[in-house]
Order: C-alpha cells, then structure tokens, then sequence
C-alpha cells in the first residue's frame, strides 16, 4: 500500500449576508432583439437545465418546451443572474473571479449565456424560427442512476414526517448488505422516495423531499473484530453521486452492515412518507485499492458561536496534512446560516486561495476537480 491518502477539507466558512457581485445585463441595441428562444436560449437549457427541469425529476416545472418555458422567462432572468449567490439556477455556486475553474459536470452558465438570458426576457421571450431549434435530448427515466446499472441496493426504513414539525436528526439503525465477501465500491449514489406529487413545491429542492441528509457508513455487527467502520460521504438534498478515482476504492466487508447514522429530517408542509436507496456498483472481485483513504474532521461544528443581528461572521478550522494527499473534491455543509465558504492552502507565510463558493441550504453540492 502505498503512504497516500485521498482527504477532502474545508477550511473558512462566512455566516450573513453576501452582496451581489455583478448587476443585471440590460437589454440594449436592435442587435439585442435578435435573441431568439430557439437559437439562443434553448440550447443553453439543455445542457444546464433541463436534466433537472422534466417531468418526474427533481425541479418543480418541466423545461422542455417554448411552451413550458415562456412563463418562467422572467424567474430565469433572476436566477440565473444571481450567479454563485442562494437560490441561483443551475445549482453551481463556484465565484467565478478568483481559484480554480474547472470541475467535471459543470452546467454552470458564462457571463455571456446569463446576459443573453436577461436580454431575451427583458424584450419578451421571443420564440424565434422554430426552425432553429435544437433536436429534442431523451434523458431517459428520471428515476435512472447516474453511476450506471448498481451492482447492491439497499433501502432504508420508511419515516413519516407530519406536515408541521421542527427538524428532527435520528439515527434509522443498520442495514445488512448481505455481501459473504470483501468488495470494494467504485461509485455510491444516493435517492430519496417518497408520496410527494409530482407537481408539488416547497423549499428543498423542488419541494420534492424530506431528507435534507444522512450520514451513513459500512459498520461490522457487535463483537466483530474490524479495524475500523468505512464511512462514505454524507448524502445531501440535491447532491451529485460520488465516483471514486479507479486506484482508490472504499471497503464494504463481508457480514457489514450500512449504519444510518444520522438523518437530518424537514417537514415540507404536507405529511410525508419516504425511504432512502443506497447504489452501489463495486469493484471486480479481487480488486485491491493503490491508495488509502483517510477519514478527517476539520473545525468543530458542535461549538460554533453565531452572534445575533451580525452579518459577515468568518469561521476557520485547519488540518495540517502530514503526507501526500489528493484532493478529490470539496462540499461546503454550513446549514441554514452559511453563505459562502473557501478552501485555502497554507506553506509558511504564502496562502493560496483555492477556491470560494457560495451555499444553498436547499441544494448542496460537491465539486468534483
């Protein structure tokens, strides 16, 4: 094995306020009147939006039509506007000025596709020639995985959460996985299923869900003599599956069980029954991770002190790394108050900023490098 940790981290979080950081395009020359919803705004939809925004999947109106689309012009204009600030649209909130750009899956939109947003509702969503319309995408089933066909699924208990209850954070006990042998898993994803109707809206992502989320690990019954649990990252409401680098697999044991540590549940306003599927695909048998992973905490989320009526408010935690590490990915969790956070390197008296994004409580990302 070689002296190689993989390690994600976080570093400066900011709880209050945050400004915008660039204002509106205007709609300006005759040339801006040339901005059509057909040869303009819908390619742009597809390939950040309407993943998302169709029937069955995860956002409260379907995309996929002139039709579907003209009354939500001016709601776009605003979202996709507000850039990397809460609530924005596509759900990516990387700042654009300073660290690293590039990420995979990015549906993030430039500063030229949000101006030819605002220049096409600000001069009444024009259809176009229909004729330059791009050819119609088949995404599939909503309810397909996006780490492909999975090797293990496994369900959590089914909750009910009343229509009106303060968040509630328990523990769902354990899971067998039934695996009689070592495996390692390649890629891990995460669903929620519920009664909610399919138009339904709400605050969380689409309004579509109670699970905001759940932390969850491969744990041996009492007595067993294992090392240590194998801890996967925490689900999250609107997050993106994990697919672990080839050299660096993660255990699930023969006789484990998943543990659901803690699930953090929100009422939506209607009462709610759902469960959890974890999908895992795994490894070829045999296969034996090059590199180790390594389980950390930054700061201590537990003893934060948020002042009142003060906005602004920066936290910082540290984690000196020790040996050669790769970093994946980084996720921001801040809860409610957290507006922004930041991962920073530090070598003696040189910090280099690595990253800023902003934070939506209602959808939380990760950003896979």
């Amino acid at each position: 094995m070689k002296a190689q940790h993989v390690l994600g981290f976080a570093l400066a979080g900011l709880v209050g306020f945050m400004a915008p950081v660039a204002a509106s395009a205007q709609s300006g020359d005759g040339a801006d009147a040339g901005v059509t919803y057909a040869k303009d705004i819908a390619p742009i939809l597809q390939r950040s939006c309407q993943q998302c925004h169709r029937p069955a999947s995860v956002a409260p109106m379907s995309l996929l039509t002139y039709e579907e689309v003209r009354p939500w012009a001016r709601a776009i204009k605003m979202r996709t506007g507000l850039r990397s600030q809460r609530g924005a649209m596509p759900p990516w909130f990387v700042e654009r000025d300073l660290g690293i750009q590039h990420f995979k899956d990015d549906p993030s939109l430039s500063e030229e596709e949000i101006e030819k947003i605002a220049i096409w509702a600000d001069n009444g969503a024009p259809l176009g020639n229909r004729a330059d319309l791009p050819p119609p995408i088949d995404f599939g089933d909503a309810n397909e995985w996006a780490i492909g066909e999975p090797d293990l699924i496994l369900e959590s208990p089914m909750v009910t959460v009343p229509a009106a209850a303060p968040d509630k954070w328990t523990s769902l006990g354990t899971i067998p996985t039934g695996l009689t042998e070592d495996r390692y898993v390649a890629a891990v994803e995460v669903k929620e299923f519920n009664d909610i109707p399919p138009d339904a809206t709400g605050d969380t992502v689409g309004g579509r869900y109670v699970f905001h989320h759940m932390t969850y690990g491969a744990v041996m019954p009492e007595g067993a003599d294992v090392e240590s649990a194998t801890r996967f990252p925490v689900h999250e409401v609107g997050r993106n599956a994990d697919i672990f680098p080839e050299v660096a697999g993660r255990l699930l044991p023969a006789g484990s069980h998943l543990e659901l540590e803690t699930a953090h549940l929100h009422s939506n306003g209607r009462e709610t029954q759902a469960h959890l599927k974890f999908a895992f695909k795994l490894h070829p048998k045999g296969y034996a991770p090059e590199i180790s992973h390594s389980r950390t905490f930054v700061g201590n989320g537990v003893d934060i002190d948020i002042k009142p009526n003060q906005a602004d408010q920066e936290l910082h935690a540290y984690r000196v790394l020790d040996t050669h590490t790769k970093i994946l990915s980084f996720e921001p969790h801040q809860h409610a108050p957290g507006m922004r956070m930041c991962v920073e390197a530090i070598w003696g008296l040189i910090i280099e900023t690595l990253m800023c994004v902003g934070y939506d409580h209602n959808c939380v990302k990760q950003y896979i490098y």
